[in-house]
This record gives structure tokens, C-alpha cells and sequence, in this order.
């Protein structure tokens, strides 16, 4: 059951329901809202989670050093963080979030896989669905957890950069990438933001898209009803009609690296791995970088 789950990267409320005693299983609430958000996920979760459930704030599990909002830690800083949850190396981690699956939980499964733990899922539909069915919440204070030894180590398969794009680019103008290799890029903001007819919500950021990447908005990956992953057919179709390549390179992007982990996650579903521009739109779409992109893509 626990090989499925990873290989589909969602589990459903039912299901977790029936594993929840099990020591082995291992609850973090990842949610993740946007900057002047009048929720606060820390505040929800210390009144009210899923079991013994962890918060994991994407904004403190990051590089510190850095303007770009929540980008990849060290895996030594992710090493820290993880172990002080009480999360073990033989764990099934399952992330969850406050409001669904778009926001959050899939860039803390994204996360867990490129520091080496591939034992980490995503509650389908995340706490709504739960509620749903009709299952019980934590409102004792969060316990402390007694840390662990977790281990961590880097796949770079997984996180892509800016010079990787621009080099893709200059590959593909130039004709040395292989005949029938194509590498697509998937941007999961929403479509006004995606055509440029919206405003960015970070300041300083252009409006548009990285050139040659593609839209598929992280909430057409879910139903509207729900906010469950969309199944195996439809998720096919929608990666099909925008043009991907079952089997080839597929990097994702978004704003600010997190809906776009969505898109990793659905295409994980589907059997394909994709790599994370962790930069994302806060990155590329700054006005600063904008001539040294378009110089080094001639």
C-alpha cells in the first residue's frame, strides 16, 4: 500500500484515517498563504490539526540568504528543521494543507524528494476533505516533538535555475539539443498573470511569461468541488492538450516556486519526474535581469 501511495503521491482521507496510530506515519500542515494574507497557518494549526501533525513554514525552511522568496535550503538546514519535527529517515511523511493541495503541501512533498526522502505523500484534498469525512481534529496544545537523526542529501534532478533555462533556450536556437528531445516548461499561475493582463502580487516583478513556457494552472489540476487531484485520465489530457511529450523534460515554474510543485506532483501521478525552477516569476520576472537573460539567449 505505502509503494502505491508514493508512486501516486496522494493519499486519501480515508485511507490516512485508517493509519493514523501508526508510529511510522508522520503528519506536517505545510500551508502556505500568500504575503498580507489575513490567515495565519501557524495560528490555525496550534488550535486545530490533523493527529500530532507539524507545521512546516516554507518561509522559515529556506535559504535565509536570499531575496527570492522560500528558496531551497541547505541540505543541512533541511537536516535541522526536518529532525526537530521528530521526523525519522524510515517515516512516511503526509502533508496536508489547511485549505487544499494548491498552496503548500505539494512543495513540501517536492521538498522531501529532493533531500532524498521519497516517502512522502499528499492528502488528497487536504483538510477540507478530511472534514469531510467527518474525522476529528487535534485542539490539545501542539505537543514537542524529541528530535531525531533525519539525513538528508541533494538530487539537482530535481531543482532547475535561471542559466539552466536560458541554456535550454540557447540549445534549442542553435539546433544542438537531439532530434525529438524537447523540454517543456509549465507555469502554474493563473492565466491573467501567465498573458501578462494582471499584475504580479510581488512588487518590482514585470508582467508575462518566461518565452516558450507554457500555462497550466495549478487549479485546473484540481476539481473545484473538492480540491482533490484530478484523476490519472484527465490529468493526461490536460498535460497532452498543453503540448507536453509523455517521457521528455518537463520543468515547472510559477510565481514563486510553489503552485508550480502542483504541477511536479501531478505529473509524479502520472508517472513522469519534473524538475522545480525554484526562482520561479520573482526570480526571471525581475526588471533587473531582464537584458542579461535576453543577451545571453543570443
Amino acid at each position: 500500500m505505502i509503494e502505491e501511495i508514493v508512486k501516486q503521491g496522494i493519499v486519501e482521507a480515508t485511507t490516512l484515517h485508517m493509519q493514523l496510530n501508526d508510529p511510522l506515519v508522520k503528519l506536517i500542515d505545510a500551508t502556505f498563504v500568500m504575503p498580507g494574507a489575513a490567515d495565519n497557518p501557524r495560528t490555525n494549526w496550534k488550535k486545530k490539526r490533523i493527529g500530532n501533525a507539524a507545521f512546516f513554514d516554507i518561509d522559515e525552511i529556506a535559504d535565509q540568504n536570499t531575496d527570492l522568496p522560500h528558496m531551497l535550503p541547505s541540505p543541512e538546514e533541511f537536516e535541522r528543521a526536518v529532525s526537530a519535527m521528530g521526523i525519522r529517515d524510515n517515516h512516511m511523511v503526509v502533508v496536508y494543507g489547511q485549505s487544499g493541495m494548491v498552496m503548500g503541501p505539494a512543495r513540501a512533498w517536492w521538498m522531501f524528494r529532493t533531500f532524498g526522502h521519497d516517502k512522502v505523500c499528499v492528502l488528497n484534498g487536504g483538510l477540507p476533505a478530511w472534514l469531510k469525512e467527518g474525522y476529528k481534529l487535534n485542539t490539545e496544545p501542539p505537543q514537542t516533538p524529541t528530535p531525531s537523526n533525519f539525513k538528508a542529501f541533494f538530487r539537482p534532478e530535481l531543482v532547475r535555475n535561471m542559466h539552466d533555462i536560458t541554456k535550454a533556450f540557447k540549445e534549442d536556437k542553435e539546433g544542438k539539443r537531439n532530434q525529438g528531445e524537447t523540454v517543456s516548461i509549465f507555469d502554474a499561475r493563473p492565466a491573467p498573470r501567465f498573458n501578462g493582463t494582471a499584475p504580479e502580487p510581488r512588487a518590482g516583478l514585470r508582467s508575462g511569461h518566461i518565452p516558450g513556457s507554457r500555462n497550466i494552472q495549478a487549479s485546473d489540476l484540481v476539481y473545484m468541488e473538492n480540491g482533490k487531484l484530478k484523476p490519472y485520465e484527465e490529468l493526461y489530457e490536460i498535460f497532452i492538450e498543453a503540448g507536453y511529450v509523455p517521457g521528455t523534460p518537463a520543468i515547472t515554474t510559477c510565481g514563486s516556486g510553489v503552485t508550480a510543485c502542483l504541477i511536479a506532483l501531478a505529473l509524479h501521478n502520472q508517472g513522469f519526474n519534473a524538475s522545480v525552477y525554484d526562482g520561479s516569476w520573482a526570480e526571471w520576472g525581475q526588471e533587473v535581469l531582464q537584458t542579461e537573460v535576453e543577451t545571453s539567449k543570443k
